[in-house]
């Protein structure tokens, strides 16, 4: 009898180790799928530099819920740094199918930096286009029992 309890007791535990690192491994095949869409558009202009809006949508395409830290947002031109946000330890939960919508993070970029590109962004804004940059997301997805940084680089065109 003391055996068939044995025996019980570790089916259940095998069975309860299996049951979460399936878990496991499917919550870290869902923290792949965010997917970050950002905009930008000039706030403001002024002697101390220039002020970038930048506007996200934080998606999430699968079935688990999960939280990320507000986002710290860096903006580059051409391989060279601009400006960054403000870091911010705020946590913003996105419901599984759903997406979220981080309006006005607002980068400002000195006019040391601003002049490193001002013949580009001057001369497309003379000929009303828009100027390409590279906004780069960094972010932690916490799932509850793991924490994951994540990162990501996407080309935005900047208009007035």
């Amino acid at each position: 009898m003391a055996s068939l309890n044995k025996i019980v007791l570790g089916t259940a535990v095998g069975a309860g180790i299996i049951a979460l690192i399936s878990y496991f491994s499917r919550m870290k095949r869902a923290s792949v799928q965010l997917e970050v869409i950002p905009s930008a558009s000039i706030h403001s202009i002024s002697l101390t530099g220039l002020t970038i809006k930048v506007n996200a949508i934080l998606k999430n395409p699968t079935a688990a819920n999960f939280k990320v830290k507000f986002p710290y947002i860096k903006i580059s031109h051409k391989d060279t740094t601009l400006g960054s946000s403000q870091v911010i330890n705020k946590d913003i939960e996105i419901p599984a199918y759903g997406q979220v919508v981080i309006d006005n993070m607002l980068v400002e970029i000195g006019t040391l930096s601003f002049l490193s590109v001002a013949y580009d962004v001057i001369k497309a804004l003379n000929n009303k286009e828009s100027i390409t940059l590279i906004v780069q997301i960094i972010t932690t997805i916490d799932l509850g029992w793991s924490k994951i940084p994540y990162e990501e680089k996407k080309e935005i065109m900047l208009k007035k």
